[in-house]
């Protein structure tokens, strides 16, 4: 736990002066003697106030620094703030007592403690007072870094959860694509070596891009885009004449960066997860919507009766990967039979 303000040594030499000064204007201003203040400024009436602030701030500081450790560092029970309020004003009052007794006895000269009863009760109550505001105020600053400690470390779990997703997200490699592409490669290769031989080589493209960017938090739309058109090319192989896919002009944000896979998931998400069929061709579109600034991809609303548990997780993990670096979401919006997936730019600073 950091160290308490009323621990630092700044804090210990600078205020009780300041403290001692405003308490010896408080005590005139209570005996009604502010007359005197120009007779008796810098005299050791007030010397003695700054003394006794001192000696109650750090008699205090050191009950509590000895309660703590004997209380394990736990002032959150009632028993135990209690305890220090009383180790406090005990302290505190207690060394106001001696301090004020030995200036009148041995600097005054005074004999007889009835002769400055007024002035001794005077000092030791406001002294006592003052030990007590020395706690409420350790107490105040103690919960109050407590409190943004617990924040901190819930915000760190937070953070470690997201970084874990988002590791999870860039490590993700569908199965199902890969046994669907050899089902496709065996058929290629008993009919068309050439194009069995283009096919493998998307093939590498796409899983050697997957693990490239593995580490890597974020990439630009251009590489996306790549890996994007090398998959599409898997899916028209199994449909080919069924699905298509269409890049609109995208030069004004190709240096743009998006979390590494989230485009080639999404593509996989969205055909796998819709009716594909001769009188139900799959068309998606892919375009920027420069006034938002979202990467929006489009296609026809056609989904199964029953999703894909597979595919709904890594939808999720999907928006779970850019809640990492902005706090503008990832959108899903269906109207007049289509759906809209839109993805939220970034630059270097993740907004």
């Amino acid at each position: 736990m950091r160290r308490n303000l009323l621990h630092q040594p700044m804090f210990r030499i600078a205020v009780p002066p300041v403290y001692g000064f405003m308490m010896y204007f408080l005590i005139l201003l209570v005996m009604n003697s502010l007359d005197q203040i120009g007779d008796t400024m810098f005299t050791s009436e007030l010397l003695l106030c700054v003394i006794l602030s001192y000696l109650v701030s750090e008699g205090a500081r050191f009950a509590t620094v000895i309660l703590e450790k004997r209380l394990d560092r736990n002032l959150r029970k009632p028993a135990n703030m209690i305890a220090l309020f009383v180790s406090n004003l005990v302290v505190g009052t207690g060394l106001a007592f001696l301090a004020v007794y030995l200036y009148f006895t041995e600097y005054g000269g005074l004999n007889s403690i009835d002769s400055f009863r007024t002035e001794l009760m005077t000092l030791v109550l406001t002294y006592s007072f003052s030990s007590l505001l020395y706690t409420l105020f350790y107490l105040s600053i103690y919960f109050l870094t407590s409190k943004n400690e617990t924040e901190i470390k819930q915000e760190d779990l937070k953070r470690q959860n997201l970084e874990h997703q988002l590791e999870i997200f860039n490590n993700e490699i569908n199965p199902d694509l890969l046994f669907q592409s050899l089902e496709t490669l065996i058929s290629l290769v008993h009919h068309d070596l050439d194009n069995a031989e283009d096919f493998v080589d998307r093939l590498s493209m796409v899983y050697r891009y997957i693990l490239e960017n593995r580490k890597r938090e974020l990439v630009n739309l251009r590489d996306e885009m790549g890996a994007s058109e090398n998959l599409f090319h898997l899916f028209r192989e199994k449909y080919p004449d069924q699905v298509s896919f269409e890049v609109k002009d995208l030069t004004s944000c190709n240096d743009r960066l998006m979390v590494p896979n989230s485009m080639p998931i999404l593509l996989d998400c969205i055909i796998n997860g819709s009716i594909i069929s001769s009188r139900q061709p799959l068309h998606i579109t892919v375009s920027y919507d420069e006034q938002e600034d979202y990467l929006v991809v489009q296609h026809k609303e056609n989904d199964k009766l029953s999703v894909n548990k597979d595919v709904k997780r890594r939808r999720e993990r999907m928006h779970e990967a850019y809640a990492y670096f902005t706090d503008r979401p990832v959108i899903q919006i269906k109207a007049y039979g289509d759906v809209f997936m839109k993805l939220p730019l970034l630059n270097v600073n993740g907004y």
